[in-house]
């Protein structure tokens, strides 16, 4: 454990210092943060370009530490510093005190109940991580364990894993050290929201400009949530009270009356890892890429734009949606350099290729030997589809959108029907007479044509067979509507305000807070209670038992359920896992599923598959006896080398008969 701890602190460390020269004309919080997100890039990255030759070892490990804090030193020796915004970033920092930090406790405090919380009950989550934590915690012990690089599924052995699996990738190396399994979870997840947190505010200020509006699109992004809240007060079938104790009823996920848009916090950061992962590093890209579009000196834009390229390059296979839609993003802004400076075309497009080399050389290669090889594939990943996942025998598709993103959606609308006109700009600055200036202002209004581009290809195609997860996507445009909205919603505030209507400007900023964020806040109370046992301790002692009694690379066969006992908890391969996981990757498995219930039920053609996979273990619980019902006839044919009453691990192979650890 100790020396899992040196290992991650060393990067922390060594980042940090780099951050301090590169951002020397920054803040010192802007530097923290900044070596914060450089660091959480850098454990993720370390150890793969070794892993390649010599597996996924300690040896990988020292190897990528040394890289890392080398280039580290590199930069802190030799870099020259990035030149910093005009803008006044103290004005930031009670900000990240009294707003940011509290979001980030929010954060903090979910990842304690959800992560393997160890109980009477065995290990308990919450109701958002019950469901994908298990395939993140298979990824992290198999890696951990098996040491195979490039990875494979465990739960589909022999298939190159081409899920972004770099989040746990941190993980396996902590577990591999010597952290616990929960910790190995926990303590990469904390970094990656404290950034999360940094960055977003980090952003907000530098696209608005503005204390208020970049606190009010703190909220509205956090505590996010459309109107769904109306159905449990009456309108529908459920009550308010089922909010905080039925399994995904809540104001941001009722699927039944078309409420699809998650809350942030309970269902895109805490869950989904790559998400919590791409964030925490794609946020403080977009950053970076703005002050490149922003930086007028020839020097600064190579300096931003290398910045922004590098951190894009390596999102692929950390988070490959966040480095699709910053792609969609930057093409935008390109477009609108090209318009703004047509009488430099050249100079324009030497200094994207600043961003652009790095982003594209670096991402290719992880795209072409990961990401396509599987997308190709099979069928039904890539296709037209209007309308994202709206039924439209239910909703038109504005009231789609107006009840699922609600304030949001209403002040992005009106932000580019305003943005559009500059005579309405113009009327707006002078009526306000803010000593603060006019946040509608043509800088706002130009950057809207990058997040647009993201809009209009989320709505039109489809890149993976489950629809819903083009919301990876529409996060990222909606980063920067919740920021436009609050610039608006300001605005008005200030008009009124200078007006003598104290009251209106008063009820317009309450209204827009309550209305924007009680969905949110109610889905978040719900995950705030929310307690369900993933592992009871029958499993959690069987698990024990095959980590240290049987070899790392062991076959077993077991159910399919999600919440898998031997993948998730061991990091051995099973024949074949949840189709949960596996179908919305593009991965067909029906054979391999037809085969488990004959290896199970049929003693006839037993002998014969389990030769086929090369199976060490048949593995018998709960779970097994529901799903095959006639599996009897295995006792009597293999011994059982592990019995608590309710699991039991059969030996099957001669090796696995024969194992002495």
């Amino acid at each position: 454990m100790l020396f899992a701890l040196i290992y991650f602190v060393a990067h922390l460390i060594a980042w940090g210092y780099a951050a301090q020269k590169l951002f020397a004309d920054h803040p010192q919080w802007v530097r923290l943060g900044a070596g914060g997100v450089l660091a959480v890039t850098a454990l993720m990255w370390a150890p793969v370009p070794f892993a390649f030759f010599v597996q996924f070892s300690p040896l990988s490990h020292g190897l990528g530490l040394v890289l890392s804090c080398a280039l580290a030193g590199a930069i802190y020796a030799k870099a020259r510093p990035l030149a910093a915004s005009p803008i006044n970033y103290g004005a930031m920092q009670k900000t990240l005190l009294w707003l940011g930090l509290p979001i980030f406790g929010l954060m903090a405090y979910l990842l304690h109940t959800h992560l393997i919380l160890p109980t009477a009950n065995g290990y308990d989550v919450g109701q958002s991580t019950f469901g994908d934590l298990q395939m993140h915690m298979g990824m992290v012990t198999s890696l951990a364990r098996q040491q195979i690089f490039p990875p494979e599924y465990s739960i589909l052995p022999g298939q190159r894993l081409s899920y972004p699996f770099l989040v746990n990738l941190v993980s396996s190396s902590l577990y591999q050290m010597g952290f616990s399994l929960r910790w190995s979870l926990l303590l990469p997840s904390l970094l990656m929201c404290a950034m999360i947190v940094f960055s977003f505010i980090l952003l907000a200020f530098e696209v608005s400009k503005d204390k208020r509006a970049m606190q009010l699109a703190t909220l509205l992004f956090f505590f996010n949530g459309g109107l769904g809240f109306i159905y449990f007060f009456g309108w529908h079938e459920y009550t308010f009270a089922q909010i905080l104790t039925e399994f995904y009823k809540t104001p941001t996920n009722y699927n039944e009356m078309n409420i699809r848009w998650s809350n942030v916090i309970a269902d895109m950061i805490i869950p989904q890892r790559t998400t919590m992962a791409g964030w925490s590093v794609a946020l403080f890209a977009l950053w970076a890429l703005l002050r490149f579009t922003r930086t007028t000196a020839r020097e600064d834009k190579r300096d931003w734009g290398m910045l922004a390229g590098i951190l894009v390059g390596l999102l692929p296979m950390i988070h490959t949606h966040s480095f699709m839609a910053i792609g969609l993003i930057s093409l935008g802004w390109l477009g609108v350099d090209l318009v703004l400076r047509r009488q430099a075309i050249v100079q324009v497009i030497i200094d994207w290729c600043w961003y652009g080399l790095p982003a594209i050389g670096l991402g290719i290669g992880q795209l072409l030997f990961w990401t396509f090889q599987q997308a190709t594939a099979g069928e039904g990943f890539v296709h037209f589809h209007l309308n994202w996942v709206n039924k439209l025998e239910i909703d038109p598709y504005f009231w789609f959108y107006l009840k699922n993103m609600g304030v949001v959606y209403v002040g992005w609308l009106m932000g580019l029907a305003l943005l559009a006109r500059s005579a309405w700009r113009e009327k707006f600055a002078i009526a306000t007479d803010s000593a603060e200036g006019s946040l509608l202002d043509k800088h706002l209004a130009l950057l809207q044509l990058g997040p647009l581009v993201i809009y209009i290809v989320a709505e039109l195609i489809i890149f993976q067979p489950n629809l819903y997860d083009n919301n990876k996507l529409f996060y990222i445009w909606y980063v920067f509507a919740t920021i436009t909205a609050a610039c608006v919603i300001i605005t008005a505030f200030r008009y009124w305000l200078a007006r003598g209507r104290y009251m209106l400007a008063a009820n317009l900023v309450v209204f827009s807070i309550a209305l924007g964020c009680i969905s949110g806040v109610l889905t978040l109370a719900r995950e705030w209670v929310s307690t369900y046992t993933a592992y009871n301790p029958a499993h959690v002692a069987a698990a024990q038992f095959i980590d240290n009694n049987t070899p790392v690379d062991a076959m077993f066969v077991t159910a399919d359920n999600h919440n898998n006992t031997v993948a998730a908890l061991t990091g051995r391969n099973i024949v074949v896992g949840t189709d949960t996981y596996l179908f919305f990757h593009g991965l067909n498995t029906k054979q391999r599923h037809d085969d488990v219930r004959k290896i199970y039920e049929s003693p006839a053609e037993r002998a014969a598959l389990i030769a086929k996979y090369k199976v060490d273990y048949i593995y018998v619980s709960d779970f097994e006896r529901n799903s095959y019902p006639t599996l009897a006839s295995l006792f009597g044919q293999y011994p059982v080398i592990f019995d608590n009453g309710q699991v039991q691990v059969l030996a099957v192979s001669a090796r696995a008969q024969a194992y002495r650890k």
